[in-house]
């Protein structure tokens, strides 16, 4: 009995799994970002800063090249691709069910071709890199587009619909130092990723509740 119930989960799962095509797509694009951060010398975090923007936002050289770094590096497979971004650390957007399931089928590193498709892959890393800082001063570009003072307001409805609060209702956010969202507005980071960040800290001390 309880071995037909790990299969029947376990067929859901693959079920769902092969249902999510579209949302593996961008969970693609995101890893190569991620990966071709980390290759360019950036940190984790700055990688997921960058992965973190919307497909649908990303300028479509970002998705062609995903499509070139999946078919060079991992033989045409998006999922061996997108368990070494997890691996190396890239936030997920997917469910944690699929994550397993990614890690389950793709637990080992890519294994890369001979020298001359080696130095024909460099180029391919050279080139995403260049889309990689495309996409960075694009995000320092959304967010000069918006101004300071729309940007704030970005993160506050971000931390407010987070916290189920209402338009109307007052966020301890709106009452702590913005020198922090400065930098952030400079460096390009994302509203709602950043009214995220900031929600998992939690408030400082005044308003903290031990």
């Amino acid at each position: 009995m309880e071995v037909l119930t790990v299969l029947i989960v376990l067929g859901a799962a693959v079920f769902y799994f092969l249902k999510g095509n579209a949302r593996r797509g961008a969970e693609t694009v995101r890893a190569s970002m991620f990966l071709t951060g980390l290759e360019s010398g950036h940190t984790v975090a700055e990688a997921n800063l960058v992965a973190n923007m919307d497909v649908e936002h990303l300028p479509t050289s970002a998705i062609h090249d995903a499509v070139n770094h999946v078919r060079l590096f991992y033989g045409g497979k998006q999922l061996p691709m997108i368990a070494e971004a997890y691996r190396k650390g890239m936030t997920p957007k997917l469910p944690g069910w699929y994550q397993v399931l990614i890690d389950m089928l793709h637990s080992s590193a890519p294994k890369h071709g001979n020298v001359k498709q080696k130095a024909h892959n460099s180029d391919i890393r050279e080139n995403r890199e260049v889309v990689y800082q495309e996409i960075v001063e694009a995000n320092k570009l959304r967010n000069q587009r918006m101004g300071f003072d729309q940007y704030l307001s970005a993160v506050v409805a971000e931390a407010k619909r987070l916290d189920g609060k209402a338009s109307t209702d007052l966020h301890w956010i709106e009452l702590t130092d913005d020198e922090g969202t400065k930098r952030a507005y400079t460096d390009g980071i994302d509203p709602k990723w950043l009214a995220a960040e900031i929600l998992k800290v939690g408030p400082p001390p005044p308003w903290r509740v031990s």
